[in-house]
Order: structure tokens, then sequence, then C-alpha cells
């Protein structure tokens, strides 16, 4: 899910050790793998019975794929706003932006990636739902498409404020600084469970253990570390779905207070 083109060798580089460990402790064959297609739909992707090992984000396994996958645990990142396997978003402005609180972008313009984002949506719409707010909170609301597209925005002077995750902040400010030169960030959003990593229900008990204990061993194995670093991966945690129940309780929480809608 940080598949950037500036970090796509470090990227390759991991999943080649992870897709050699699974398939050494599976029994498959490189001849059994069938690399993930460009453009190919990302539900069907994940709910396809012969999935191995993906990313994903909170708020579709949650809602979309919830009962459909088998979670294997979630990266620890290092990026500020992470604790663990824990992120945030952070609330971003423009630099010159005179705002220094998110009640300040009352009636202004939001952009964020997509409606089934964590980062981008969900957080963003349990923050708005903290203050006082009686049906819309912004003048108006944008989709992106992605949390670069999101911030090229706010750059741009095309929206005042998105939310961004923590991890693809820290990526900014290290691969793209023009791009960071010209926004700065305003406020956290509470944390939930990061990206989690997947795999199909097909995989009996035994096997899931094994895709487990073979992802944690890849993710802090020394012939991993350089990638590992060039993502920002420093750990694993093999969480469970009630780890990410709190993605629902934001959810239900923003509904409560009358907000149900990122708007």
């Amino acid at each position: 899910m940080y598949d950037w083109p500036e970090v796509r060798h470090a990227t390759r580089d991991l999943e080649s050790a992870l897709q050699g460990a699974l398939c050494r402790v599976l029994g498959l064959s490189e001849g059994d793998i069938r690399p993930w297609q460009d453009g190919q739909d990302l539900v069907e992707a994940w709910t396809d019975p012969d999935l191995l090992l993906s990313q994903t984000c909170g708020y579709p396994l949650t809602h979309a794929l919830a009962g459909k996958v088998r979670l294997v645990g979630t990266p620890h990142y290092d990026a500020e706003g992470c604790d663990g396997p824990r992120y945030c978003s952070q609330l971003i402005v423009k630099r010159d932006s005179s705002h220094q609180n998110l009640e300040g972008l009352r009636g202004h313009r939001a952009v964020f990636n997509g409606s089934d984002s964590q980062s981008g949506m969900n957080t963003f719409r349990h923050a708005v739902a903290q203050l006082d707010t009686e049906g819309a909170f912004f003048s108006d609301v944008i989709v992106s498409g992605s949390h670069l597209a999101s911030l090229k925005a706010v750059a741009e002077g095309k929206a005042d404020i998105a939310s961004i995750d923590a991890v693809c902040w820290a990526l900014v400010c290290r691969e793209i600084p023009e791009l960071a030169a010209q926004v700065r960030p305003l406020a956290r959003t509470a944390s939930a469970p990061g990206l989690p990593l997947i795999t199909s229900r097909r995989f009996s008990d035994g096997e899931h253990a094994l895709i487990r204990d073979t992802v944690a061993e890849v993710l802090s194995a020394p012939e991993t570390q350089q990638s590992r670093e060039r993502l920002g991966i420093h750990g694993f945690s093999k969480l469970s779905s009630d780890d990410y129940a709190v993605i629902l309780k934001m959810e239900t929480e923003a509904a409560e207070r009358g907000y149900p809608v990122l708007a």
C-alpha cells in the first residue's frame, strides 16, 4: 500500500523475500505464484481465494473484507505519529496557512483520498465530529483518489486541509521534500492499528500460523534490513480482528455525534 515509485525497488526486494520464504514453508514453487496485475480491482484481488499475501487498509478490513480474508498482522513503521503497530493521520494545511487548529477550518474546503480510507476519511470524520457540528462542517469536500493527490491539492490551494496517513507523510518528507515544504501538519488524529497484511481464508489454521510466523521472521531478518529501512518498517505484530474494532468505534462515535458523513 506504500508502493510509491520512489521506493519501488525496496518494495520489490521485500516482496521477493516474503514470497520466497512463504513458498518454502508452504511447499509452493515459484511457478505457483501469479503476479499482481496492475489496475486490478483491489477488493476483487484481496478476496481472491488464491491470495497469498497482500496489504490492505484497516477500513476495508472491517467493512468490505470483513469475514472474507484472514488477518496476518501489522508492520510497525518508523514515522512520527506511529507507535508499534498503531498509526494516526496528520491534518495537513498549506505552509503559509494562518490556521492553528481544526476548528478554524470550519467553512473551508477539505480533500480526502477515498471513502474506504481509515486514514484519509474515517479518522478525519472522527476528528471533525469531536467539534460542535450541525450538518456540514466544510464548504466543499473533494475526493482526490490518493494521499499524494490530496497533498498536491492542498499545496496548490485547491483545498485547505487534508488528513494524511502518518507513513505517507513521512514518505513525502523523505522522498518528495519539495512537496513537503509547501505544506505543514496542523494536528494529529486519534490512532488505530495500521495497514494490515492479509491472506486468503482458504488456508488452514496451521497454514495461517505458518504464514504469520514466516512474515514475522522476514520482517526482522538481517537480509531484509536494507529494504525495510528504506520502507520505514522496523517490526511486526500478530494482531487480531478485535484490535481493529477501534475503527468501527470511530465510525459509530461520529454518527452518534450527528456527523455520519465527512462533509
